[in-house]
């Protein structure tokens, strides 16, 4: 019965493709560009020395690993690794920022302001 059918309804693949919107051939190229880039850029390093890899690699991680602290926007699987630095207190974190920036100058400091001098 299968053979059948298929004989009935005779689909041209490029009937099928027709149908396709033209974002989806968009994101295929540019997904072919960015393959492309990213394996060019990989076989220059390739040739760079392996201590500037190892460098740039670290402040790469290390930049990365700081806005994650920072934004608390780390994907689901890290959050138990940045969790701990994050409430460890010695990296700043934007809400924190953003909540002393909202107290009023006596809540920061535990002193009152002191009065303005009159203007002679």
């Amino acid at each position: 019965m299968l053979p059948l059918l298929a004989a009935v309804e005779k689909v041209r693949p490029l009937e099928k493709l027709q149908g396709v919107s033209g974002q989806f051939w968009l994101k295929v190229i540019l997904g072919f560009i960015v393959l492309a880039v990213a394996i060019s850029i990989i076989k220059k390093a390739m040739g760079v020395n392996r201590i500037f890899m190892i460098i740039l690699g670290m402040v790469v991680c290390g930049l990365c690993g700081v806005l994650w602290i920072y934004e608390r926007n780390e994907p689901a699987f890290m959050t138990p690794i940045i969790d701990p630095i994050a409430r460890s207190g010695f990296f700043p974190q934007k809400d924190s920022y953003e909540n002393k920036q909202q107290q009023e100058p006596t809540e920061k400091t535990g002193k009152k302001a002191a009065p303005a001098k009159p203007a002679k």
